[in-house]
């Protein structure tokens, strides 16, 4: 006779009932058919994604997160074809890991071509940088709120003018115009080219 502790029991019980109210939504689910079609052409479907992007282990990685996708927010409609739709959602999150990918990697090559570039300087030229940085903060604090809004927006979260537009409840003229003063503010006080 097997004697399982407590503390094990109260573990083996939290995971059956977490596998079983998972299996209940996805059994009732409408679209349970798409995960059902997933498991059942998880194979074919990694190997549709590693054809398009060439790594087994991003593949799966992508499927993956397609599943969990699914589970968490089933589509509101019926889909009549699975497997076409599972192959469409795959084909597009791999896109967007690739890219997510290609953006930290910039980002990593960047902040290492600064350390770089920071530890072959003396100490003047930090404290200029710092100084001309403290420069750049107080300029952009006090231009006004909807310029300042504007240019953060665009150049510090890369936001296009049209969403800008769109969060402000602005037209993208009124964008434009807010980003032109901003920078021309910015170019004449801290006497940079932007």
């Amino acid at each position: 006779m097997i004697f399982i502790c407590e503390k094990n029991q109260s573990q083996l019980r939290y995971w059956i009932s977490r596998i079983y109210s998972l299996a209940t939504v996805l059994l009732t689910s409408e679209n349970s058919s798409l995960v059902v079609t997933l498991v059942y052409h998880y194979d074919h479907l990694v190997s549709y994604v590693r054809h398009h992007f060439g790594d087994r282990h991003f593949a799966q990685d992508v499927v993956h997160d397609v599943c969990i996708a699914l589970i968490e927010r089933p589509p509101q409609q019926v889909v009549h074809t699975p497997l076409a739709f599972l192959q469409h959602l795959l084909k597009h999150r791999a896109i967007d890991r690739c890219r997510n990918d290609q953006v930290q990697q910039r980002h990593i090559a960047d902040m290492q071509a600064t350390a770089i570039s920071f530890s072959t300087h003396d100490g003047a030229h930090m404290l200029h940088f710092k100084q001309r940085l403290a420069e750049l903060i107080t300029i952009i604090e006090q231009l006004p709120a909807r310029q300042r809004q504007v240019f953060l927006l665009h150049r510090l979260h890369q936001m296009p003018q049209q969403e800008i537009a769109d969060e402000l409840g602005i037209s993208r003229n009124m964008v434009t115009q807010h980003f032109g003063k901003a920078i021309a503010t910015i170019q004449r006080a801290w006497g940079v080219s932007l």
